[in-house]
């Protein structure tokens, strides 16, 4: 159906009933009928953006089984090197900890000295439908998956030489669950 013949159905329709009168008077505008604009006023001041403060989507209920959560890697990386660290999950309790979830369930954020947070955790990121299973058997510790971070920004800028932290956690199958911070220290 074109364009033109849309509109003339739409037409005939609201003719019918009445609305296209009603419509089509409420819908005329002139220059007089539309409102001033303000006066201008002098420029505003200009403000610093306020720091980013670490921030995590909603997460589910915590995982219910004793447990620990802690990532392993080098405690130090170069600047614009991909380094990579895992997502460790011990079972503390006495029942298999059994997780069926997606490849992209476990998230991080990289936070200053200062604890603002310069690598947000990555909300465009492309995820394969790809089905992960994690058993993990009382007693055991098992690795969930790896973060990467190559001591960049959010927006790609070379951060500066200095202490950072690697916040992370793991949000699905249900449940969440919250690894201890790890600190690193970046070398440029």
């Amino acid at each position: 159906m074109t364009p033109r013949i849309r509109t003339a159905l739409l037409s005939t329709a609201l003719l019918s009933t009445g609305l296209l009168g009603t419509l089509s008077a409420q819908a005329q505008v002139s220059i007089f009928t539309i409102p001033a604009l303000p006066p201008r006023s002098a420029a505003p001041a200009p403000t610093t953006p306020a720091p980013v403060t670490p921030t995590r989507p909603a997460l589910n209920p915590a995982l219910a089984t004793p447990h620990s959560a802690n990532l392993s890697g080098p405690g130090s990386l170069r600047g614009g090197q991909d380094t990579t660290w895992t997502f460790n999950l011990t079972n503390l309790g006495e029942t298999v900890i059994d997780l069926q979830h997606g490849a992209c369930d476990v998230r991080f954020e990289v936070l200053n000295a200062a604890g603002q947070v310069v690598r947000a955790n990555p909300t465009n990121t492309v995820c394969t439908m790809q089905l992960v299973m994690t058993n993990v058997a009382p007693g055991e510790t098992m690795d969930v998956q790896n973060v990467r971070w190559n001591g960049r920004s959010s927006d790609g800028k070379a951060l500066p030489a200095g202490e950072y932290t690697i916040r992370a956690y793991f949000n699905g199958a249900g449940v969440s669950i919250l690894a201890e911070d790890y600190p690193v220290t970046l070398e440029n």
